[in-house]
């Protein structure tokens, strides 16, 4: 069964309180990339659950045919705008 690679884009407190650890628990999906404009706080979270990726900027996943799903854990005025960015990249 494969699994399928998602990219979480913003890494504070909902994402490393719910998203993150839920996928993390979930064999059916992998976490490929973190993403948060404080890229040092996608480290720390990448380091503590050994995910080999992050940017500070999520458009660095929109090229990347790997990626089946985003989670968009950033403040909510932003997130029609990364949501339809990554829509627009398919």
């Amino acid at each position: 069964m494969s699994t399928t690679k998602v990219a979480v884009i913003g890494c504070g407190r909902i994402a490393t309180s719910t998203h993150i650890p839920a996928y993390v628990k979930n064999p059916l999906t992998e976490i490929k990339v973190l993403v948060d404009i404080r890229e040092e706080r996608a480290i720390e979270q990448a380091n503590k659950y050994g995910i080999a990726q992050t940017a500070a900027d999520f458009r660095v996943i929109l090229d990347d045919p790997e990626i089946e799903a985003v989670s968009v854990c950033t403040p909510n005025d932003t997130h029609a705008p990364i949501a339809i960015a990554c829509l627009e990249a398919g």
